[in-house]
């Protein structure tokens, strides 16, 4: 709509010439012949002065000029009114100036004033019929003041449009710089959604990929060794395999075609498909004792995702960095107001043979960020023979009502089934 205003005030110039004219032609009582040379010349300025505005200041100086040396009529034949267009010329010079030298403008108001005054006063017909008296021979100090008086109304009157144009010319900057910001802003928040959609496909596709290729890796691995030996549990681990290769096409799918499990109301995984993540790991060589504390309560699907992603990518680091062979401990510590996850491993005794636990990278920056999304946080402690993780998030989590909240500090029981403990978990 701003744009659209913007073009059509290129033709507020030639409108406002043509409504001057007509007014002027109507209340003078003029027809076109040579006393309306000067009154054409202003109101050709009027009309190019927001296009050609150095143009339009330079005709109309030329008129004026022109006047004071008589070549146009004088005042009295070219009409008084005829400088009523001058001001507006100025006005309309400030709105389409563009170049630096704004002084041009001040200087052209005080210049104009000059030299229509100096046209006063050459007309000595219309000059003694405005003060009704003979004012030439009455004294120089007299003509003077008259002439100062006719000088200052015609400066006003011109640096007075002036100022009405350079405020309308804030007015347009501030509104133009608004337009941009709010562009600028739009984009930003473009760039910063499309970002933080990369970051969330990223850290899904970590999460994913990361834990079902270190489990196919495992069992690959172990299917070398023991298919001559124990070709019986050949099978078992291709099923592993296949299980977790196909529970990661699933979940690539469904991330590359935008259903999100985060915004659904069926997340994709549950709480209780930790024991079906502990019971692949296991098989892959790394056992996880599972154990629940307290009672648990409704989880959103956000929730959901999110308990499952955090133990999932702990428990990844745990098989990749850890000490298998001493397995893992996953403990979910239930109350009233909050669910803790702790995931603990054993790291290797041997320094040498100890590599470095998980501190940096998209694993530990993607759990952060994930418990952060859903109003919780992450810790991680490292001890001499341990390293945990430890996840925290509120039971009043950005998707669940604040009415379900306090009824939870209450004691009150939700509206909803709560979540059953973990099967084969201890109590």
């Amino acid at each position: 709509m701003f744009k659209t205003i913007t073009h059509l005030r290129l033709l507020a110039a030639p409108a406002t010439a043509m409504l001057l004219l007509g007014t002027l032609l109507i209340l003078e009582q003029r027809h076109f012949d040579q006393n309306s040379a000067l009154l054409l010349a202003l109101l050709t300025g009027v009309a190019v002065a927001e296009i050609l505005p150095l143009a339009a200041l330079g005709l109309v100086f030329v008129a004026l000029v022109l006047q004071t040396f008589k070549v146009v009529p004088l005042v009295l034949l070219s009409g008084v009114l005829s400088y009523a267009a001058v001001p507006v010329v100025i006005f309309f010079a400030v709105i389409g100036w563009k170049t630096r030298n704004r002084w041009i403008l001040p200087a052209a108001a005080l210049i104009f004033a000059g030299i229509t005054t100096a046209n006063w006063f050459t007309d000595q017909t219309w000059i003694n019929f405005i003060f009704g008296n003979q004012l030439y021979g009455r004294g120089l100090l007299r003509t003077v003041t008259y002439a100062f008086l006719i000088f200052g109304a015609f400066a006003a009157l011109n640096l007075a449009a002036w100022a009405v144009g350079v405020a309308v010319n804030n007015v347009s900057r501030s509104r133009k710089a608004q337009l941009a910001a709010e562009a600028r802003l739009r984009e930003t928040a473009t760039e910063l959604a499309l970002e933080q959609e990369r970051n969330r496909i990223a850290r899904e596709l970590h999460d994913v990929l990361a834990h079902s290729l270190t489990v196919i890796v495992a069992q690959a691995d172990g299917i070398r060794f023991i298919h001559r030996t124990e070709p019986e549990s050949v099978e078992e681990a291709s099923t592993v395999i296949a299980e977790a290769a196909r529970t990661a096409l699933v979940e690539t799918r469904r991330l590359i075609e935008g259903f999100s499990t985060e915004i659904t109301e069926q997340p994709g995984q549950r709480v209780e498909d930790l024991v079906i993540l502990a019971g692949r790991l296991s098989s892959s060589g790394m056992p996880v004792q599972i154990e629940t504390t307290g009672q648990p309560w409704h989880l959103t699907p956000l929730q959901h995702l999110t308990v499952y992603r955090l133990a999932q990518e702990s428990l990844t680091n745990a098989f990749k960095h850890a000490d298998r062979g001493k397995g893992t401990r996953l403990h979910l510590v239930w109350t009233a107001t909050t669910l803790e996850l702790r995931v603990r491993s054993s790291l290797f005794n041997s320094p040498a043979a100890q590599p470095e636990a998980p501190t940096s990278g998209r694993g530990i920056a993607g759990m952060k960020a994930r418990a952060a999304a859903a109003g919780g946080w992450v810790e991680t402690v490292r001890g001499e023979e341990t390293f945990e993780v430890m996840a925290f998030l509120p039971s009043a989590g950005p998707d669940q009502h604040p009415d379900q909240h306090r009824d939870q500090h209450r004691g009150a029981a939700p509206k909803e089934p709560r979540l059953r403990a973990l099967e084969g978990a201890t109590p």
